[in-house]
């Protein structure tokens, strides 16, 4: 009877009420553990995410920048400086932790190199960069993040960061630099050669003399306004391919005060642009030029160092010190400061142009795509000779011009754009 009723006792459900309690109490505390680790842990990994967000915009930035050619020698300080302050700006943009803390890259963080490299050979420009630098590596960082639920264990603050890598590549498709085309030659172009333009009329409406054209890339649209709008930047027409149809619209003297923009010029009036409304490039320095400016680069002489040098030093448009070839020397318009050049300015006279069958009649295609150096403004009546450089095609390595668009592959016939390679 007793060993009975002791089996009936250890049997009995309520006999194990408190070992369930401490096992439900001992696997809370385990599985509250689980889920702040995971918690903590996909909080890093937001970060991670938000940081290589902003890494790679500070990256694309800065690679946009790099357009000196060091083909021509040393490339000057300004550009990497431009590339550093671009990602920087690109960079800030962008938060992290949910988008409720800012992001900050630092000069230090910006780094260069002159190929692909290990992240090791990369050097910020206090570190030494070269200045011929073709790769921009950004790192993004964030410190103390505190940890919300494994701090009550003793966990400290961590660190995420996140890196990476541009240069500009050729791309598959691409946006307009300028309304320009350049005409095909037998032979091709060689760089620094000069290519003439002529936009006066000599009886024939649809006539324009010289080598290179204003184009429309929308062949159903356009006219002078479309010209002149693409010209100061507010008409960009994107998702060109080499290949597709271009439209040559005829003379279109009224680009004249749009055109001269990108040096600078800006005429009186209520309807005038202004250097916010239509960007100037970093100089409006013009060619050929004359003394007292130095050295005189006559035509047909290569005036691209010369050019990087002036962008560097945001030189502006200086009356005296150019040259007209030709008949209507008087260059309507004010030329803003040195200072102005250094606010507003960008790249907006080296330009991818395509090279096109000029006389392939009113609708043509896109042969290929030139880099080209604008080097004076257009005169009064746009009676003058209005001259371009000639700088290899758009998507060399080396190609001083760059656009926007989809990056490609090794046979994109594109220009170059910035393209994340790590």
């Amino acid at each position: 009877m007793n060993r009975t009723q002791h089996i009936r006792r250890d049997s009995d459900p309520r006999a194990h009420r408190g070992a369930v309690a401490v096992i439900v109490a001992l696997s809370s505390v385990a599985l509250f553990g689980f889920a702040g680790v995971a918690l903590d842990v996909g909080r890093l990994y937001v970060n991670r995410t938000e940081l290589q967000t902003a890494a790679d915009a500070c990256a694309l930035a800065a690679a946009g920048e790099l357009t000196c050619d060091p083909g021509a020698g040393t490339c000057p300080a300004a550009f990497l400086l431009n590339a550093q302050s671009a990602g920087i700006f690109a960079a800030g943009r962008n938060k992290r932790d949910f988008q409720l803390s800012s992001v900050t890259i630092t000069p230090a963080d910006v780094k260069f190199y002159t190929a692909l490299a290990p992240n090791s050979s990369y050097l910020s420009i206090a570190g030494g960069a070269s200045n011929n630098s073709r790769y921009v590596m950004c790192t993004a960082q964030a410190t103390g993040i505190v940890p919300w639920f494994m701090s009550v264990f003793g966990a400290g603050g961590k660190t995420v960061t996140s890196s990476g890598v541009a240069t500009r590549a050729p791309s598959q498709s691409f946006c307009n630099g300028a309304p320009m085309g350049v005409c095909s030659k037998p032979g091709g172009y060689a760089v620094g050669e000069w290519i003439t333009g002529s936009f006066t009329s000599n009886g024939n409406n649809d006539d324009v003399a010289g080598s290179f054209r204003w184009i429309d890339y929308t062949p159903n649209a356009g006219g002078n306004s479309e010209i002149r709008d693409q010209l100061v930047g507010d008409a960009g027409v994107c998702d060109i391919h080499v290949g597709d149809n271009v439209r040559q619209p005829g003379q279109q003297q009224g680009a004249k005060s749009a055109y001269n923009t990108r040096f600078g010029l800006y005429p009186n009036g209520a309807n005038a642009y202004t250097p916010a409304e239509a960007p100037p490039d970093k100089s409006g320095y013009a060619y050929p030029n004359k003394s007292p400016g130095s050295p005189v680069i006559d035509i047909g002489t290569s005036a691209y160092a010369d050019y990087r040098t002036r962008q560097g030093a945001n030189t502006p448009f200086i009356n005296n010190q150019y040259g007209v070839s030709g008949p209507g020397g008087n260059i309507p318009g004010n030329a803003i400061t040195a200072a102005q050049q250094l606010q507003y300015g960008t790249d907006r006279r080296l330009v991818a142009a395509p090279i096109i069958d000029c006389a392939g009649g009113n609708t043509t295609p896109i042969i290929s795509m030139a880099c080209v150096l604008m080097l004076n403004p257009m005169s009064n009546g746009a009676t003058g000779t209005i001259y371009l450089e000639y700088r290899g095609d758009a998507t060399a390595a080396n190609s001083p011009c760059r656009t926007g668009g989809f990056s490609g592959g090794a046979t994109s016939t594109g220009p170059q754009v910035p393209t994340l390679v790590q």
